[in-house]
């Protein structure tokens, strides 16, 4: 097989006159778990994963062109190389390596976030995944003021929805006095959300279109925090228009959101390089991978008869998948449930409770249970929503959020999936989980309790041992979910009955 190389702005395009063996490189089949129109079930599958995003087959030459993105270039380097030139071979390399890097450590980041932080440097692209507390915020600032002040180039930060970019900007602000720019392509330090960016008006507008093409064209740098969440159109679209950027550095607490495991190529294409495909294209494996080491856990299981009396017809027994709503809020909105929350609220101070995309839930809370009974500050789409004692409603920024919590001031925080992420709020210690299956809901919900020295993760259960549809599931994979992710914690079981609280 003969393969050449060029390397076009973001994107790598692979000739060779033997497409065969090369697909063998580029496409990997495994089983996965997908809906099947024919037999009206979801069934295991066989499933072709391609890395690639075009495919040109010249009959004329019999040569075929590939494309594949920049982040695969490590991976090419591995397994092409008994097949390309050596001058290839270094487009490959130089492609990822920095050309030079900073050795001399920062100053305001602890020992082990400079050893982080001066490696991924040695590098034009990675990610950066680290468990939640560990300072990820501090370390996307102060690569931002490093570049934009010491290497005078123009960054680009991305998030992708606007709890995280209020989190990002205030950071910036308050430790470097870094004004970053919302929304302004033009400025030298600008910030944009992923999410929805494919429908605004100056993406879809031709003439606006041409002219953000043009402004984003010439970023040089490119941090993007929360990344997984910015693999969607709106975030593709943002970084296909990034072309001049030479260096795409990505930082999360679980960038392969549906395991929370290492992205790497050491096994090749494996299952969590397929799952994790359209991200890695674009900002290649993790270069650096902590898992949390010094928490103290308590896994506390409350055994209670609130879900003796609930009722779930059939079809929600036989089914995990069709009936998620109906059972979630089925559960959630059950009186006696709702009574031992505010039972668990009593005892476990600041009680932060994440409940996905389930509101009409925490409208029954905060309607039927809390207001008037508790100080709730609700994180939702529309932002930090407080309720008094007295049921007076206000709208807070992020700083008064972070000063109400601080001050002693909330009872309970319910919670969207508006600030399950890059959300520091401090003194949170008790979690109440209830939903989420995937790692990138899971671990990020357990992180905004985990910045402390110790944090109580509780969950129901039903006192008979009854199973209960949806649920029962969940919470087993949770668990096991976070066993393996704070596996060198020191952890704790502990189990008590709803009457001792």
């Amino acid at each position: 097989m003969v393969v050449t190389v060029d390397i076009e702005g973001i994107v790598i395009v692979l000739n060779t006159d033997n497409e065969l063996l090369l697909r063998s490189f580029l496409e990997v089949t495994r089983k996965e778990t997908v809906y099947n129109p024919r037999y009206k079930q979801w069934r295991n599958e066989d499933v072709v994963t391609k890395i690639y995003e075009g495919r040109i087959k010249r009959r004329a030459s019999h040569y075929s062109t590939f494309q594949l993105g920049l982040g695969w270039a490590a991976y090419l380097a591995s397994v092409l190389k008994p097949y390309i030139t050596q001058e290839d071979y270094m487009k490959l390399i130089k492609s990822i390596m920095a050309d030079q890097y900073r050795t001399l450590p920062f100053q305001g980041l602890r020992d082990y976030q400079n050893d982080d932080i001066l490696h991924i440097l040695k590098y034009k692209l990675g990610l950066f995944t680290v468990y939640t507390g560990y300072g990820k915020t501090q370390v996307i600032a102060t690569l931002a003021n490093y570049a934009v002040r010491e290497l005078g180039k123009k960054v680009m930060l991305i998030t992708p929805g606007k709890k995280a970019e209020d989190e990002l900007v205030k950071r910036c602000k308050t430790v470097f006095d870094l004004d970053v720019k919302r929304g302004d392509t033009e400025s030298n330090l600008c910030c944009l959300c992923s999410n929805g960016a494919s429908r605004s008006k100056k993406f879809k507008d031709p003439a606006l279109l041409k002219i953000e093409k043009e402004n984003l064209g010439k970023f040089d740098w490119v941090l993007v925090d929360e990344v997984e969440y910015t693999i969607n159109p709106g975030g593709e679209l943002l970084f296909s228009l990034l072309t001049g950027a030479d260096h795409f550095l990505a930082f999360s607490g679980s960038a392969d959101k549906y395991g929370g495991k290492c992205i790497s190529f050491a096994n090749g294409i494996d299952e969590v390089v397929a799952r994790n495909k359209d991200l890695v294209k674009y900002f290649g494996p993790s270069l650096v991978f902590r898992m949390p080491l010094t928490l103290d856990i308590s896994n506390i299981t409350v055994m209670t008869s609130a879900f003796d009396n609930i009722q779930f017809d059939k079809a929600e027994t036989m089914s995990d998948k069709n009936v998620y709503l109906e059972v979630m809020s089925k559960i959630w909105t059950t009186p006696e449930i709702c009574e031992v929350i505010c039972k668990l609220i009593d005892k476990y101070p600041k009680l932060y409770i994440p409940v996905n995309n389930l509101a009409n839930i925490i409208s029954i809370w905060i309607n039927g249970y809390f207001k008037g009974r508790y100080r709730v500050l609700l994180i939702c789409g529309s932002g930090y929503i407080y309720y008094d004692l007295n049921g007076n409603i206000t709208k807070l920024s992020l700083n008064e959020a972070c000063d109400y919590i601080k001050g002693g001031k909330v009872d309970v925080i319910p919670s969207t999936s508006a600030g399950f992420r890059a959300l520091d709020f401090p003194g949170l210690e008790n979690i109440l989980l209830i939903a989420g299956k995937v790692a990138g809901v899971v671990l990020q919900t357990a992180g905004r309790v985990a910045r402390s020295s110790h944090m109580n993760v509780i969950s129901l259960y039903p006192r008979s041992g009854k199973k209960i549809p949806v649920y029962t599931k969940g919470m087993k994979h949770r668990n096991e979910m976070l066993q393996e992710y704070y596996k060198y914690c020191k952890s704790e079981d502990i189990v008590v009955d709803e009457s001792s609280l």
